[in-house]
């Protein structure tokens, strides 16, 4: 919990040189429900993303950080316990049109974002001719086999890396009840501890 701590205070510091010149907003809600198809995994996750850039800029692509360099999980311990589809999701665009995400799962962090590091979960939108806004909402949906626990706390980041700015925002919801830090164990299989989603 320290980790994360200093992890959150860290972000904010860097936060606080963009929100000098705007006051940007992005924030998600992940929501939890059992699978309807017998033949896919058990839960179905929807995460909803709603973003304001408060600049002219449009988005460029977003990021679900999900643990810290040195943190307990693994690449693998997301990989194997994650799936989507393709694409993963969608948003309004620019002059109405709908744009369609791709997901991409690293542990190498996001290098148009200074200090942002170990493993996340990008979003970059197809480059099709439709492009997002600086204000929009966006819904992604992926699938596991384990069961939900309460997000606890968690930071989103908005990224426009076309003109070098960012936003980072909170998370609420439910994530996948995992074994390693991200969900302590005792969560897992309690039920009644909070699980910590970084």
């Amino acid at each position: 919990m320290k980790r994360f701590s200093l992890m959150t205070a860290s972000l904010l510091l860097l936060l606080l040189p963009f929100a000098a010149q705007a006051e940007c907003f992005i924030g998600g809600n992940i929501e939890a429900v059992e699978n309807p198809d017998p033949f896919g995994p058990a839960w179905v996750y929807t995460l909803t993303v709603s973003w304001d850039n408060d600049v002219q800029f449009d988005l460029s692509h977003m990021d679900l950080l999900l643990d810290t360099v040195g943190g307990n999980c693994t690449q693998a311990d997301f990989s194997s316990i994650l799936s989507w589809g393709d694409p993963i999701g969608s948003s309004d665009g620019n002059g109405g049109c709908t744009v369609y995400y791709h997901a991409d799962l690293t542990a190498n962090g996001d290098p148009s974002i200074p200090d942002v590091t170990g493993i996340l979960l990008k979003f970059e939108p197809y480059e099709d001719g439709c492009e997002p806004d600086n204000v929009g909402t966006a819904t992604f949906v992926f699938y596991s086999d384990l069961a939900p626990v309460p997000v606890d706390e968690e930071i989103l980041s908005l990224v426009d890396k076309f003109a070098g700015q960012y936003c980072f925002g909170t998370l609420t919801g439910f994530f996948p009840g995992m074994d390693c830090d991200p969900v302590d164990s005792e969560a897992v299989n309690w039920g009644s501890v909070k699980g910590i989603f970084r």
